[in-house]
């Protein structure tokens, strides 16, 4: 095509944005990116949220992003397996499916997967930080890390109130995590976005130790109609994907 021809213009600007990450190693702001595109500050988040998502760009905890190293790619342990569970669960449940890990308290989500025009959770960003006790995969992390990393989570960040149904004090999230560890499985029903719900459940290694959660979102409307299938392909991926004999003692129901 002619560089007089017709272009997509929404096209144009993602790739706008992307040239300058490349050229700006310290990553560029929010309002960086509102002012080179000509665009509001919600447009702009919503641009590099979507770049995020999709895995070309990273979000620092500056708030700055940049261009994904190949460190930000790699990972852990198992990825491959991990890679392919959540295409599975994707391709299972017709649902955005994640991959989250766990850094001590910094929680992670390291993959998505899902066709063009399944609704993302608004708000969510792959830098999960403050937001964990409000999410089912960052619940289905936090109840297995060291209670030293739930102390760090919570002091760092506290345990901010997205909606009416977000864990309000530390003892209601610990009975939350305590109940996760006996039924393998976690939940946030309009916890950190009204209108939608969240399904998760951590996979062991051969140590029992978790090396990642896999989850999926779906609005309130499906959760209700089909939140009993959902929630036996969650498990029933995270148990095949997993260190055989980790999960099995926790398949108890869980609504």
């Amino acid at each position: 095509m002619s560089a007089g021809g017709r272009t997509l213009q929404t096209a144009v600007v993602v790739l706008r944005v992307l040239r300058h990450l490349a050229v700006t190693p310290e990553g560029l702001s929010t309002a960086d990116v509102a002012a080179l595109t000509g665009k509001s500050l919600s447009t702009a988040t919503y641009l590099l949220n979507s770049l995020c998502q999709e895995g070309f760009a990273v979000r620092d905890p500056d708030g700055r992003y940049r261009l994904p190293e190949p460190t930000d790619r790699s990972q852990p342990s198992g990825g491959a397996a991990l890679e392919d569970a959540v295409v599975e669960l994707y391709l299972r449940t017709n649902e955005r499916a994640y991959l989250a890990t766990a850094d001590g308290p910094q929680i992670t989500i390291q993959d998505s997967k899902g066709r063009q025009g399944l609704p993302y959770v608004p708000g969510l960003s792959p830098d999960v930080q403050g937001a964990a006790h409000s999410l089912a995969v960052g619940k289905a992390l936090l109840a297995h890390v060291d209670p030293d990393h739930l102390d760090a989570y919570c002091d760092a960040y506290g345990l901010s109130e997205f909606t009416p149904r977000t864990a309000k004090d530390r003892t209601q999230l610990e009975a939350e995590l305590a109940a996760i560890r006996g039924t393998g499985m976690a939940t946030d029903i309009e916890e950190f976005t009204e209108g939608f719900c969240c399904i998760a459940a951590p996979v062991f290694d051969a140590k029992g130790a978790p090396m990642g959660a896999l989850a999926l979102s779906t609005t309130r409307l499906r959760f209700e109609l089909h939140g009993d299938r959902l929630l036996d392909a969650v498990r029933e991926i995270a148990t095949q994907t997993g260190h055989p004999g980790q999960l099995q003692p926790h398949l108890r129901a869980v609504r």
